[in-house]
């Protein structure tokens, strides 16, 4: 019984985020908010030396200190650290979920892969239909990259909490 509700928050909790997502790609967003907050926070620029450096392109947008400014710049690794947290914790709750449903190890971890990306895909699709944002392909990939780990630490964890009892 308590493996059930603890299953149910589970999957309960991916629902939840999976609102969370379509709600926050539904309105425009500010994407100027972060950086601003960390121009209060950082106001003498740390490690601005180490990160010009630094210059990638990321879809058709290059990435770098010059292009974006320094707040900018961080800003842009804050919102994808954020996205690869936001669907690594939406796989580890799937696999969570249907994991404590499910008897085998593959069929939790399969499903839990599957719903996350198509759900990012499924994301990036909405964003360019309703928001400024545009769609790429670079954001699925990192969100899938966040479900991979989660799923490998999900098996890990829930193996590992079964082999010690």
């Amino acid at each position: 019984m308590q493996r059930e509700q603890k299953s149910n928050s589970y999957l309960l909790g991916a629902v939840l985020i999976m609102v969370y997502l379509y709600y926050r790609a539904t309105f425009e967003q500010n994407f100027y908010a972060l950086p601003n907050i960390l121009a209060n926070l950082l106001q003498s620029q740390p490690l601005s030396g180490l990160f010009a450096m630094f210059t990638f392109q990321y879809g058709e947008q290059t990435i770098s200190i010059g292009a974006l400014g320094y707040f900018g710049f961080l800003g842009f690794f804050g919102s994808k650290i954020w996205s690869f947290l936001i669907y690594f914790l939406l796989a580890y709750l799937w696999y969570g979920g249907l994991a404590g449903k499910l008897r085998d190890a593959f069929t939790p971890s399969t499903v839990a892969l599957l719903l996350s990306v198509s759900y990012a895909a499924a994301d990036e699709f909405h964003q360019s239909l309703v928001s400024p944002a545009f769609a790429m392909k670079e954001d699925v990939i990192l969100a899938g990259s966040g479900a991979i780990l989660a799923v490998i630490a999900g098996w890990f964890f829930l193996t590992a909490r079964k082999g010690r009892k």
